[in-house]
């Protein structure tokens, strides 16, 4: 089995930023405690128009950033019923929801 990376980005409506925050960051300790989690960092960003000024005045994102000993383990994960109810959480409150598994190539 190989590790699996995940990089999830839920960027919410601006009237639900707080909700979806507080949601997230109840995610936090109880994924940290689950046997096959390696990481599971929870980052808040905002988009920057201009990479020359990088003014912090775009949308705010909010990122995992995560590593799995296996599908498996990701699987579990997705499974727990803390987890099901975060999406019932994000039911309706999100302008975008990304979900990416990335692949190391060299």
């Amino acid at each position: 089995m190989s590790e699996v990376k995940i990089v999830a980005t839920l960027t919410p409506f601006p009237e639900h930023i707080d909700t979806i925050r507080t949601a997230a960051r109840a995610m936090v300790n109880p994924t940290h405690h689950e046997p096959g989690c390696l990481q599971y960092d929870l980052h808040e960003s905002r988009a920057i128009a201009d990479v020359r000024d990088l003014a912090n005045t775009g949308a705010v994102s909010f990122v995992f950033i995560e590593r799995w000993k296996s599908e498996e383990d990701l699987k579990k994960h997705v499974a727990m019923p803390y987890h099901d109810d975060f999406l019932a959480i994000l039911e309706g409150k999100l302008e975008s929801l990304s979900v990416q598994r990335l692949t190391v190539l060299a």
